[in-house]
């Protein structure tokens, strides 16, 4: 799932159209969730408003942070195949 402290449509566009990723998207324009992980990049948006740091989080069922990765860029994202052995890494332990 993609959190962005955009708005619906144009956070569901970015996913789409610039890294051509479909996720669902929850829309966090207050920023309380990605706050409450410590995501936040404070006045780092082109207007001056916070954005969110592109951030791969890997959650438990426990909601335990596993495993995180913050990208330079969207399309620095970890791929799927990077996902799926990290997640194997880290259940087998």
């Amino acid at each position: 799932m993609a959190i962005s402290v955009d708005d619906r449509e144009h956070a569901r566009s970015i996913w789409e159209k610039v890294v051509d990723r479909q996720f669902a998207v929850l829309s966090d324009p207050g920023a309380r969730v990605i706050r409450s992980y410590g995501l936040l990049h404070p006045a780092g948006g082109v207007d001056g408003g916070d954005i969110a740091l592109d951030t791969t989080l890997l959650i438990d069922v426990d909601g335990r942070e596993r495993w995180r990765r913050t990208s330079q860029t969207l399309p620095d994202l970890p791929s799927a195949e990077q996902i799926l052995a990290r997640i194997r890494e880290t259940t087998a332990r």
